[in-house]
């Protein structure tokens, strides 16, 4: 069976372009399998690409193919890219830091060699590499029109472009990270900081928690609550900080959003890493 082809964007749903990526592959060959992952990615935001795809990867099939288009640099020299990881997939991406939080899982990248991976007749149009470049390769490789060198040429995996991927650490009996995530739809903000980190400074489930969240040190959120296991532990309308399916923290409100109530700024920031978070007991200043 051929491999089935996911794909992610920051198009949005309201335009036609991810049927365009779309419509590309089922031209190439109409008996791959689609698959939509996200096209609702925040503009531009290639660290909650990258966060995305990472999360999502393990339960798709080996050998799968990721198309993942958050490309602010579209039209510029930046590369254009195709990684195999350990278990045989492929990300089809640019090579602008969506890779980072995937860089352990890879096995070799090949830029892609637009001379012979390029929808024919688009060599003019310069701002939808999604449809004419990425979508076109992953429907080749898909299909088996070409391998995986017929991507084009290898380069150095310490080549990928990374950014500095978000970090948590105990001090002075307190778990310090940053926020990752600020998810728009159920407005909950995604923490650095490990479940088991939690339980690791006494915190246990059904304890309540002090969480603060500061930027540039001063701090704008500064409240109390249950670490749980689901919003269900509290009141609607309370905030509960969860151990999250992804195995790291995120602070919720039951049946609203955290984000908009509280930090509506968060949903706006391009820059997530700047907002710190520190997570202790009740007793901790």
């Amino acid at each position: 069976m051929k491999p089935c082809i996911v794909l992610q964007s920051d198009f949005g749903l309201s335009t036609g372009l991810p049927a365009s990526m779309t419509a590309v592959i089922v031209k190439t060959d109409p008996q791959i399998r689609i698959y939509d992952l996200c096209h609702e990615v925040r503009e531009y935001d290639i660290r909650q690409a990258g966060s995305i795809l990472a999360s999502t990867v393990s339960y798709w099939p080996d050998g799968t193919i990721f198309v993942s288009v958050v490309d602010p640099g579209v039209g510029t020299p930046r590369r254009s890219c195709a990684a195999m990881l350990k278990n045989g997939s492929v990300v089809i991406t640019p090579d602008n830091g969506t890779l980072s939080y995937l860089y352990d899982q890879i096995t070799e990248v090949r830029e892609i060699d637009e001379s012979v991976n390029r929808l024919p007749g688009s060599g003019e149009h310069h701002t939808f590499h999604g449809r004419d470049v990425y979508a076109y390769t992953a429907a080749r490789l898909a299909s088996g029109i070409i391998d995986y060198p017929g991507v084009g040429p290898v380069y150095d995996v310490s080549e990928i472009v990374r950014f500095a991927m978000p970090q948590a650490y105990i001090q002075d009996g307190c778990a310090y990270g940053e926020v990752t995530s600020a998810h728009d739809h159920f407005g909950n903000a995604g923490i650095s900081i490990p479940n088991e980190m939690i339980k690791e400074i006494g915190i246990q489930v059904g304890d309540m928690a002090r969480v603060k969240i500061l930027k540039e040190d001063q701090v704008l959120y500064d409240q109390t609550m249950l670490f749980h296991k689901s919003f269900g532990w509290v009141k609607p309308g309370e905030p509960i900080l969860n151990e999250c399916s992804n195995d790291y923290v995120e602070i919720s409100i039951n049946q609203d959003s955290f984000c908009e109530r509280e930090l509506p700024e968060l949903l706006q920031a391009y820059d997530l890493s700047v907002y710190k978070v520190v997570i202790g007991p009740v007793n901790k200043e």
